[in-house]
């Protein structure tokens, strides 16, 4: 039970003291600021948009208490109906398997690289400010359209790994609860393409005299590098990578965090460490290591479906869609979480310039400060928010020293949880932490406590990441580290996901590694048994 005084919580609708409400503390860990918080509010919209698409009658409410973002979900089917109504929101998702690539790749990417064109062409700095005042509301309406892609074009892809892990597992009950998941493994989709141009960026630094050098000084400016003899071919390459990567770099969906595109020192730190400390593989020979693990996996189930030619037809079929879509239980967030939040942040910048030079706020990034609804008033009657921003910069450190309760409401138990939110494992002493074995292998290293995008400096190669979550934007710190361990998260969750595509031994959902587990601790993590050990 929460403490309401340090936790003040006040019901926007009567109905939600009977909602069950949880923390997101997955996606958005950290207090949020006004406008993250409406940023948010657009995400739970796309979250609707998808119960509707396949006629589920819930309603998804969030609310923002104190900066941090709580889900709920409201229906008025009865309880002894709803086990039902979840079949069909099932089946519902299974029939989308099927049509799941072809709206991908023919409908969703086209339609959200025009969103993500359009809001980047928009002429922020000179259009009048009534007409920016309208733009602004259709950046945000597209913003909400790519939001409501999402929720749909992943039903199918998560779906199929649900249907074949519950098959795998059924067939080999002995296995791991990651180990279905494999079944996938080694396929070469966006993910992969971030890393072997990252090793592509590494080489060109490597053979240019006196570049990588320059990398290691801080504070260095991509203007000063440019002027180093022969670093043309580097300069063209990273703005080619930042072109087709930029939207990579943010660790949660907060608004306020930028992405390397527009802080591109984040990437040259990655670069440094692979200058310092090569690995000893490249990405296509571990992707090519992971097929074949996943082609091993598929013949052990074949062996233990041989005497049921049913059930091994429909394990055949399950695979062959699950390789051909599974990867979109993640590609979609480099698509979309990612892009869209880097297209929407770049663009409520450049509103931040319009109004700090008028004199509305005192620099661009107090545009984080007010709400979606405030921005078109004070661009059109140029009222000075000065005030108003510096007591709401006040109330978001307050709350930044919070300790949100996870769960709030209606009293609810922790059940089983699916495969991507998991569950929170109890740990059964002081030295040792329990969660859920997400990628195989057993590995001892330093502990890094990750919690923002200034920590991903602090992680060198073998070091044991620990963090609340993570996204598409870790996939360098993934590469060189030796292991992760998350507080949130299920097998397929987004940090589960990405660690077993770079074969990172993971262990999610232990609840509070990053509060238990100093920075520096030496640790021993088993990615299979889910066990977490403090050396």
């Amino acid at each position: 039970m929460f403490a309401e005084k340090e936790f003040p919580i006040e019901w926007v609708d009567p109905s939600d003291a009977g909602i069950t409400w949880e923390w997101d503390d997955m996606h958005m860990p950290a207090a949020l600021s006004a406008l993250g918080g409406d940023y948010v509010r657009v995400i739970a919209g796309g979250m609707a948009y998808g119960h509707q698409r396949l006629d589920t009658p819930v309603e998804m409410r969030i609310r923002i208490w104190n900066g941090y973002a709580y889900f709920g979900l409201a229906t008025d089917v009865p309880e002894s109906e709803q086990a039902a109504m979840w079949e069909r929101r099932d089946e519902g998702a299974r029939a989308a398997i099927q049509t799941a690539d072809a709206y991908w790749h023919e409908r969703a990417v086209p339609e959200l690289s025009a969103a993500y064109d359009w809001v980047a062409t928009q002429p922020v700095e000179t259009m009048p400010a009534a007409a920016l005042a309208d733009t602004w509301d259709q950046v945000w309406a597209r913003i909400e359209r790519c939001w409501a892609i999402h929720f749909y074009a992943i039903r199918g892809p998560y779906q199929v790994l649900d249907d074949l892990a519950d098959l795998y597992e059924s067939a080999l009950p002995e296995s791991a609860p990651a180990e279905a998941l494999g079944l996938i493994g080694g396929g070469d989709h966006e993910l992969q393409a971030v890393e072997r141009d990252l090793e592509g960026l590494t080489a060109i630094v490597r053979r240019t005299p006196g570049l990588s050098e320059r990398l290691t000084v801080p504070g260095v400016a991509f203007d000063e590098l440019v002027r180093e003899p022969g670093a043309a071919e580097f300069w063209t390459a990273l703005d080619a990578f930042l072109a087709k990567h930029g939207h990579l770099g943010q660790n949660f969906d907060d608004l306020a965090l930028a992405s390397w595109a527009e802080e591109p020192a984040l990437l040259l730190t990655e670069l440094d460490k692979r200058l310092r400390n090569p690995g000893a593989s490249t990405t296509e020979e571990r992707r090519r290591r992971l097929a074949g693990e996943a082609d091993l996996l598929a013949d052990r189930a074949r062996d233990a479906l041989a005497d049921d030619p049913t059930r091994l037809a429909r394990f055949e079929a399950l695979l062959a869609d699950a390789r051909r879509i599974g990867h979109l239980t993640e590609t979609h967030n480099y698509w979309i979480d990612r892009a869209a939040q880097a297209s929407l942040r770049r663009f409520v910048v450049r509103v931040g310039r319009r109004l700090a030079a008028a004199g509305s706020i005192s620099g661009p990034a107090d545009v984080f400060h007010l709400h979606r609804d405030e921005v078109p008033d004070v661009l059109r009657r140029g009222d000075d928010r000065r005030a108003l921003i510096e007591g709401r910069r006040r109330d978001l450190q307050r709350f930044g020293a919070m300790h949100p309760p996870r769960k709030v409401g209606a009293p609810s138990e922790d059940g089983g949880g699916d495969r991507f939110d998991g569950v929170r494992v109890d740990s059964a002493g002081p030295d040792e932490l329990r969660g859920t074995g997400a990628s195989a292998g057993i590995v001892r290293g330093t502990a890094r406590v990750t919690l923002t995008q200034d920590d991903f400096g602090a992680v060198q190669r073998g070091d044991i990441i620990v963090c609340p979550s993570s996204n598409p934007s870790w996939v360098p710190l993934f590469a060189i580290a030796g292991g992760l361990i998350t507080n949130t998260g299920g097998v397929l969750s987004h940090a589960a996901v990405v660690a077993r595509e770079f074969a990172l031994p993971a262990v999610v959902g232990t609840g509070d590694a990053t509060t238990r587990i100093a920075d520096g601790r030496l640790v021993e993590i088993d990615g299979t048994s889910g066990v977490v050990r403090l050396l």
